[in-house]
């Protein structure tokens, strides 16, 4: 049985498109993946709406564990005795990348990085901040509410507010707001809200930092570490580098 660990960081980009990757990994190769988040990878999990689908991919038994933070440090000597084939991070943010390649390792995603390394472990990387040909990268905004359209007197009642399983849609004079420290991403404020007003998952272009490319091309020059662009060329090189570890068993 192939081991994987994998490891989230605080990046809504990509972030629901990895999830559904994880999942055609599991149905091709299945392989037990231990998941690993940093803090603000389980919040922004929360925040996107996965939460449930990758703790259905990691159910908590054996090498399928869901680990938050310092849950996981505990584990990260599976990676110095061999027990891990592979570690993925993805979606990886510019933060995680930055003390990856300046030998920082307090915070999950960064300590799993250099033991894996340490331990001759392969490692493939998605970072957030690798710019299209534009120069742009694109990501996904979280659910928010359109004031422009949002006007109590227009609507009357808000079906939103109303509705809302967690009481993330709150009054702001007369309009609304969707507390993220409470949404769950579940979107049904969109499917309610009478004027249009509720957004989700809307795209939008970001402009990377040049420190932060440049952090992402010093990775790339580790031995040991796959850089990959995007969620197809994620699959593509786990699935490459599963069909390798199973050749030399």
């Amino acid at each position: 049985m192939i081991n994987i660990a994998w490891c989230i960081t605080g990046a809504g980009a990509s972030l629901r498109a990895v999830v559904k990757c994880m999942h055609r990994v599991k149905e091709r190769i299945n392989p037990n993946i231990t998941l690993f988040l940093t803090r603000w990878g389980f919040e922004v999990a929360r925040i996107f709406g996965v939460l449930e689908d990758l703790k259905v991919i990691a159910d908590n038994s054996y090498y399928r564990e869901f680990l938050v933070e310092n849950e996981g440090m505990f584990y990260i000597g599976r990676l110095n005795l061999g027990r891990y084939s592979l570690l993925v991070i993805a979606p990886a943010t510019a933060n995680s990348i930055a003390k990856m390649v300046l030998g920082i390792a307090d915070n999950i995603a960064s300590a799993l990085y250099a033991q894996a390394v340490k331990s001759g472990v392969p490692v493939i990387v998605m970072p957030t901040d690798i710019p299209r040909e534009n120069g742009f990268t694109e990501s996904e905004a979280p659910c928010y509410i359109d004031k422009a359209l949002c006007s109590i007197d227009v609507c009357g009642t808000c079906p939103p507010m109303q509705l809302c399983p967690v009481n993330a849609v709150t009054p702001v004079g007369r309009s609304r707001r969707i507390d993220l420290s409470k949404c769950i991403g579940c979107g049904r404020c969109v499917a309610v809200c009478i004027g249009k007003a509720s957004r989700c998952w809307e795209r939008i272009k970001l402009k990377p930092r040049e420190v932060d490319v440049e952090n992402v091309r010093k990775l790339s020059r580790d031995p040991l570490t796959t850089i990959v662009s995007g969620v197809d060329e994620l699959e593509l090189a786990i699935e490459r580098k599963v069909k390798e570890l199973k050749n030399k068993l």
